[in-house]
């Protein structure tokens, strides 16, 4: 198998295409679709690059991540636009997994004028478009396939190394807590209080003050890609460490990678000094916005210190990015060269 691969630029939002060539056939799977209006961007690349060169009944597979709006927004209109050229659409869907009197409650939080709160509001949204995306899938009667590392699919064009079915009911757990969910103080800095000064001198302990990714965020969908040279693409989406460590707990192999997604557009909370090591890759690609938190400056620069041979590749530089796996197989873009950060 070989890919063609796009990281679209959407700020700090997701969605990679990758184009797989696989038994003589073409296969486009998309992970996540960024924040709703990012649909018609997607819809429009699809269009220009790839569309032309596919026969009209090539399967498309899709996987959301995990329901954050910069992730699930877009794949509303995607559903309704793909419609049934979709064969596989993949998808954690937490409130298959919350019973109705939690939901209750969340909603009587996000009511209160008590205890509603950024976290509350941000997981309501989130099981408010879970729910809005599984209507429109039964709509045009598309099943959801669960994204867990301990599902065996019915392909190898991939394959989900995280998170595993148990881990993710754990952390579902954490997040759904009614009276964690009544604190809403946060132990995350700023950007106004980043120095920059100290981002550069002390990057790698900045990096590994506090891997404090959220619950949320740990659920993200690992996604594994292996191209005929064997060489090995990893797409992280929001994840964190603990989801990197559970994915190799339950022996998946996440090392010495040739393209590596960050993390949480480039976020210190979801990435540390070990894990850029261990990751190891050529290149790893972020999208974001270029804020000093997305990507944040200590963790490109412990990049830059760990792994001296390595390329960091950001939307926010040049915009989206592009790579084919094997020469002469995908059609030339005739792109510039990207320029790393």
């Amino acid at each position: 198998m070989d890919f063609s691969i796009d990281m679209l630029s959407l700020g700090n939002a997701d969605c990679n295409i990758i184009w797989t060539k696989a038994n003589n056939s073409d296969f486009v799977t998309i992970i996540d679709g960024g924040n709703p209006k990012d649909a018609k961007t997607i819809i429009e690349h699809y269009e220009s690059y790839i569309k032309p060169n596919i026969a009209s009944n090539s399967p498309i597979l899709i996987i959301n991540t995990h329901p954050h709006s910069d992730h699930i927004g877009g794949l509303i209109d995607l559903v309704h636009y793909f419609k049934n050229q979709i064969q596989r659409f993949y998808y954690n869907d937490p409130t298959d997994y919350i019973a109705e009197a939690k939901r209750n409650e969340i909603r009587s939080l996000n009511e209160s004028y008590m205890y509603s709160n950024k976290r509350v509001q941000k997981l309501f949204a989130s099981l408010q478009q879970s729910d809005n995306l599984s209507d429109v899938l039964n709509q045009y009667g598309i099943s959801k396939l669960e994204a867990f590392s301990d599902n065996k699919l019915e392909h190898d064009l991939f394959e989900f190394v995280g998170p595993s079915r148990t881990f993710y009911l754990e952390q579902l757990g954490y997040f759904t807590n009614i009276n964690n969910l009544k604190t809403s103080g946060s132990n995350i800095q700023s950007e106004s209080e980043i120095n920059e000064l100290q981002e550069g001198l002390n990057s790698c302990k900045i990096v590994d003050e506090k891997n404090d990714a959220s619950a949320e965020n740990l659920t993200s969908v690992l996604t594994k890609f292996i191209d005929s040279s064997n060489r090995k693409y990893l797409f992280t989406a929001d994840a964190g460490v603990d989801s990197f460590e559970s994915a190799e707990n339950n022996g998946y192999d996440i090392r010495n990678l040739h393209i590596c997604q960050l993390p949480h557009h480039g976020s210190r909370r979801n990435i540390s000094t070990n894990w850029i090591s261990n990751f190891n890759p050529k290149q790893f690609w972020v999208s974001a916005n270029g804020s000093k938190k997305h990507p944040r400056k200590a963790v490109i620069s412990c990049i830059k210190k760990n792994l001296s041979e390595c390329n960091t590749y950001s939307t926010h530089k040049g915009g989206k990015k592009h790579i084919n796996s094997k020469s002469n197989l995908f059609p030339e873009r005739n792109w510039g060269s990207a320029e790393p950060i």
